[in-house]
């Protein structure tokens, strides 16, 4: 992330995830001996802290340093729980999950809507999704500042959580039966948007409670995923306001 701060070296990152410093993604070298990035590993899971293997040459360009093989960066933002806002937002929330989305504008443009019609929540999972960048933030236009951003280990543990609060889930599918425009958005829901190019996961999918699509009158199979979250939100928005 341009401009965010480093971390590098084992200890040192195994000690910030653990004085929970806000991490946006720690990059481990490829071919790392498993055995001495052991406890890295599992401190890193258990925080839920997003990781990846790359080239030696990627880390050695962010840092000159002797980074032990790791490097992380600290986030510009702070992750919040999805627990408490759920907790706090039962009766009103408007939850936004996103799943495998790759597209870092695409996180950041939802992030903006999302911002713009004062939604609960945008949860991202630690794995198989872009996580929040610099390009995020300026895509955002500063949305990540204003809405909670959580992350969990994976959509189903999000869904479940709602589930048990009698939250309902509505995934965007452009070959659903139902328009979006058929459905009562006033009380609190999830929105589920998939990746740009394969949507929802079939995992993902069989928890929601139902799947809506956007009409389409012009010669075109479907929209942006960013585009498609926007108007999820505003109907919501419009719907909750003329109640």
């Amino acid at each position: 992330m341009k401009n965010s701060k480093l971390i590098f070296g084992r200890q040192a990152v195994i000690e910030a995830v653990e004085a929970s410093k806000t991490i946006s993604k720690v990059f481990i070298q490829r071919g790392l001996n498993k055995s001495s990035a052991e406890r890295l590993i599992s401190t890193l899971e258990n925080s839920k802290v997003p990781y990846s293997y790359v080239p030696i040459q990627k880390l050695n360009k962010l840092t000159p340093h002797n980074h032990q093989g790791v490097v992380a960066h600290l986030s510009e933002i702070s992750f919040h729980s999805l627990e408490d806002l759920v907790e706090t937002h039962q009766n009103n929330g408007l939850f936004v999950l996103l799943d495998g989305i790759t597209d870092t504008r695409n996180i950041g443009a939802i992030i903006r809507s999302a911002a713009a019609t004062k939604a609960s929540a945008v949860v991202i999972p630690t794995s198989g999704s872009a996580q929040i960048t610099g390009k995020t933030i300026k895509t955002s236009a500063g949305g990540v500042f204003q809405v909670p951003i959580c992350r969990v280990s994976h959509l189903k543990d999000a869904l479940y959580l709602l589930q048990s609060y009698d939250i309902q889930s509505i995934v965007a599918d452009e070959k659903a039966e139902q328009s979006l425009f058929d459905f009562d958005l006033t009380s609190s829901i999830a929105i589920v948007m998939g990746s740009e190019d394969k949507g929802v996961s079939q995992g993902v999918r069989r928890l929601c409670s139902h799947t809506a699509k956007l009409p389409i009158l012009g010669n075109m199979n479907s929209y942006n995923v960013s585009v498609a979250a926007g108007m999820f939100l505003y109907e919501t928005m419009r719907q909750r306001l003329k109640s």
